[in-house]
């Protein structure tokens, strides 16, 4: 989850949204807003499943709604945030790498625990060992499909956000 959640943070988001009809309203929830993924993904699961948490939580629908609806908003608040964190770290990538890709994508699913770069160099393994020394990782081969080898390498920039660079390329004809 994101470093920025602080509960005033949330309450502002909170304050904003419109919370959906016939649940316990957020203000009267006894319990603070949850701030970690394990947590938000409970309530969440809480929510969708109040046949089998009310009678081991002790919460009414109404309360185990809200408290879903309240853990959805700051979900979304992390995701967002790691979204711009992820910018930053490309943006960091690109301003420093020596050498530029094809292509940079930023994945961020909604289980995850944060933002991961996938830089593509097409067909450019120098590219990617260029780009490995800088950054001061490894570079690793291995099969890929039919005929090609993935090149590639792993690390983590200094703000946290993992990223992944490679290139797939034929792989070299059997000997006969």
């Amino acid at each position: 989850m994101s470093n920025h959640l602080t509960q005033p943070r949330i309450a502002a988001a909170l304050a904003a949204a419109t919370q959906p009809d016939g649940e316990t309203p957020w203000h009267l929830l006894l319990t603070r807003p949850p701030t970690t993924h394990a947590d938000v993904r409970m309530a969440i699961h809480r929510a969708e499943h109040p046949e089998v948490s009310l009678d081991f939580f002790g919460a009414s629908t109404p309360t185990l709604q809200a408290e879903g609806s309240r853990a959805r908003i700051v979900q979304e608040l992390a995701r967002r945030d790691g979204y711009l964190q992820a910018l930053a770290a490309a943006e960091h990538i690109m301003s420093t790498t020596p050498v530029l890709p094809v292509d940079i994508d930023v994945r961020l699913a909604e289980w995850d625990n944060g933002p991961h770069l996938v830089i593509n160099f097409h067909k450019r393994p120098d590219q990617v060992r260029t780009f490995a020394a800088h950054f001061g990782t490894e570079v690793s081969e291995r099969p890929h499909g039919e005929g090609s080898i993935r090149v590639e390498t792993f690390g983590t920039t200094e703000s946290g956000v993992r990223f992944e660079a490679y290139t797939l390329v034929d792989a070299p004809a059997a000997a006969e």
